[in-house]
């Protein structure tokens, strides 16, 4: 047997060691060989050559030489340490784990075993176990940087963002510019939603690495999230230009894209995406909702929308197929939100959509058990929105609930699931027996669910939050309801009913519902107009005889095929002047907007000059004094708006709208019809016009101007306090319980 104790081998061994420690990674490989082909029992060379292969990413290599090196000495912690990365590298998580406790086994106290053991328990979602090992290199060296960050991983999968936060500050306190830590904190400040820390986080991971990718992929995102659309783009440009293989930054570009409009290069991005990584779920679904305009320029392109989307959803059918268990990763991070802005019957799709959705989610969460809590207990109602602040979804329909519902009937459980917050979430969360902020991940919302085992889980929209979209494609409750803060159906088979308002529904409504339609009484909500106090609007000098309209619903509410409508009603009016309001979100549209009614008041010859106004977006009590200002407010035919309208009314300023067949058409009629002023219910676009008209024309008589608003300011009440709806919303959900029960 050779003498691995020669002069010649300590040398050549000595010399392979400083050409691997000093990069030089062929010569130490050559001499490593050369010592095997001495020695092939060489334990050390056998393991130092293959830590080279793992280096270089021959992981299966790797592998093979260190169980080698294993089988000459088995004692040494550091080669079952080392076999465990190679396995880890293959993804063999549970062999990598065995060779880590093995080296831990031979030394307790191996501080690099214990932390690569954390981030096997890690990527194999053991979160408490991953903390353990983090927290127990911690006790051998509070200074290990790498640790605290990656146990500020750990937390901030599990929801505990404040902790997570805690972490980082710990490792950047030992490693001041340590840029991961910086960048994972500034994705803590994103959840929390403070976007300003957020962005100062990401840019302070920049400034020791100015080609930190994540950092710049993650600026990206919250920037687009401050609605910062050019710097978003040019953050994620920068993150692709430095990796141009990176299949997040590709899906985060397609996120900004979306959000500029241009939907066919939104589509290129999600479909690079795919090619990169193709199992991506976020780019799979984000590339079928694509499909769908935020904004429709023509007529042709609006009413192409359920079509595409159609075969936008076959092909995310597919895909789903060929890589089964993957799509509930993403579920809620894209929704078909906008296509409820296109005129078509749009029930069976969005059904489809919920099918596959609710597949795939309860796949991913395996969803636990549902059942009925003990008997002759108050039943307890869940509500989970991210809209429990000042929000038309709260204002409208959610306040009157947690206001009003009887206690001695009822539990209120509400799961904010947005950071943010205003003195009405404070409100909120004086009113309820327990109240739970967001933001948190699917997961700890799930571990709520459980934990509270809600006989109701109510949902006021489903469509704007991605956790409530998330949780609302599973079963977690006996009954499951939604609520028209979206006011399509969800198209989920895991909501059993639907509550809207009898004046806001069609005769044949039940027809556009998977889920069952409870009409309630009146819209169906109860309101309080206590907050719409007035501030003045500086309105521009009017000229003498122009009538003032207001068209300020966002401008993706108004599809190309009523444009029309205002040059037919400019033509008949005279001196007259449309305003629209430009929303802080979706700004470009605004812009797309009067670039498509300007073309239409030019082709019929009209100066679009003269007749079209843009306000910037105003606060409440500034917009209440704009409308004071507008002499007719004209909804939006294709997707009305209900509290526009019923802020419009408290002013006194008429409203004109045309009721169409779709929830989503009949809000304002359906206010109108609570109040009991139908004057300005249009059954037609040749009425809709006509009735804009005949309101224009009374403004020039001052005295029935004068009669009309204070007619419509005395009736607005009449909108609010609809007590009745809340009584009904309390039999239906006790009679849907009871009817649980029994069926369980």
């Amino acid at each position: 047997m050779p003498d691995r104790t020669s002069p010649r081998v300590r040398e050549l061994f000595n010399a392979a060691m400083r050409d691997h420690q000093g990069g030089r990674f062929i010569d130490a490989e050559l001499l490593y060989g050369r010592i095997l082909e001495t020695d092939p029992h060489h334990a050390d060379a056998l393991h130092l050559l293959g830590v080279l292969a793992h280096q270089t990413g021959r992981h299966g290599e790797a592998a093979a030489l260190i169980v080698r090196a294993i089988a000459e000495n088995a004692r040494v912690p550091a080669f079952h340490n080392n076999l465990g990365n190679a396995l880890k590298a293959q993804d063999r998580l549970d062999d990598a784990d065995a060779s880590y406790q093995r080296a831990l086994a031979l030394r307790p106290d191996y501080l690099e075993a214990h932390y690569n053991r954390g981030l096997v328990r890690q990527a194999q979602g053991r979160l408490d176990e991953a903390a353990a090992c983090y927290a127990k290199v911690l006790a051998y060296k509070p200074d290990h940087a790498e640790a605290h960050n990656n146990l500020g991983n750990v937390l901030q999968a599990q929801g505990r963002l404040d902790e997570a936060l805690a972490a980082y500050g710990q490792a950047l306190r030992f490693r001041p510019g340590f840029a991961d830590a910086h960048s994972n904190a500034g994705n803590v400040l994103r959840a929390q939603g403070d976007m300003d820390a957020a962005v100062a986080s990401y840019m302070r991971a920049l400034t020791p690495r100015a080609n930190h990718v994540e950092a710049l992929h993650n600026l990206s995102i919250a920037l687009l999230e401050q609605g910062k659309l050019q710097e978003a783009a040019a953050a994620s440009q920068r993150a692709l230009v430095l990796k141009p293989d990176y299949a997040a930054a590709h899906c985060g570009h397609g996120n900004i894209l979306i959000e500029q409009g241009n939907a066919a290069a939104a589509a290129a991005s999600f479909r690079r995406a795919l090619e990169l990584d193709q199992g991506f779920a976020e780019a799979a679904l984000g590339l079928a909702t694509t499909a769908v305009p935020v904004f429709a320029d023509t007529v042709a392109a609006s009413l192409a929308a359920a079509d595409d989307f159609g075969r936008a959803l076959d092909e995310l059918t597919a895909w789903d197929r060929a890589h089964r268990g993957l799509l509930g990763n993403a579920v809620g991070s894209h929704q078909p939100f906008y296509l409820a802005y296109r005129p078509a019957e749009i029930g069976a799709l969005l059904a489809r959509y919920g099918d596959l959705l609710s597949a795939a989610a309860a796949a991913r969460w395996r969803p636990p058990s549902v059942d009925r809590r003990a008997s002759g207990a108050r039943p307890r109602l869940v509500i989970v929105s991210g809209q429990v602040r000042q929000h038309p979804v709260w204002d409208v329909i959610l306040r009157g609930i947690v206001a009003h519902l009887d206690r001695r009937r009822f539990e209120i459980f509400l799961y904010h699931t947005s950071a943010l917050k205003d003195a009405e979430t404070d409100w909120a969360r004086s009113r309820v027996d327990r109240f739970v902020q967001g933001p948190k991940p699917v997961k700890a919302w799930l571990e709520e669910i459980e934990r509270d085992r809600p006989d109701i889980l109510f949902y006021p929209e489903v469509g704007m939050d991605s956790a409530a979209c998330a949780l609302a494609a599973l079963r977690l409750a006996p009954v499951q309801v939604a609520c028209w803060g979206h006011p399509v159906t969800t198209g989920l088979p895991t909501i059993d009913i639907y509550l809207s308002g009898e004046l806001i529904e069609g005769p044949r409504a039940e027809h556009h519902y998977r889920e069952k339609l409870v009409r309630l009484p009146g819209t169906g909500v109860c309101t309080e107009a206590s907050g719409l106090r007035s501030q003045p609007w500086d309105a521009p000098l009017r000229p003498p005889g122009v009538v003032r309209f207001a068209v300020c619903q966002q401008p993706i509410k108004f599809d190309p095929a009523h444009d029309d409508f205002l040059v037919r009603i400019a033509k008949a009016v005279g001196a007259c002047e449309f305003w629209l309001v430009a929303p802080l979100k979706l700004e470009w549209a605004t812009a797309r907007l009067q670039h498509r009614l300007a073309s239409v008041f030019r082709d019929a010859g009209l100066d679009p000059n003269v007749h079209l106004r843009v306000v910037q977006w105003l606060p409440r009590a500034q917009f209440l004094g704009f409308l004071d200002s507008m002499d007719v407010f004209l909804d939006c035919p294709a997707f009305s708006g209900y509290t526009t309208a019923w802020q419009a009314i408290h002013r006194g300023t008429p409203v004109v709208t045309l009721e169409g067949p779709f929830l989503r058409q009949r809000l304002a009629a359906g206010l109108l019809r609570q109040i009991g002023i139908t004057e300005g219910i249009a059954g037609s676009g040749e009425a809709y016009v006509e009735t804009a008209v005949r309101f224009a024309q009374r403004v020039r008589e001052p005295k029935a101007r004068d009669r009309r608003r204070d007619s419509l300011s005395a009736a607005a009440p009449r909108a609010d306090g609809n007590l009745a709806a809340v009584r009904s919303f309390e039999r239906t959900l006790t009679a849907a319980v009871q009817a649980r029960h029994v069926d369980l």
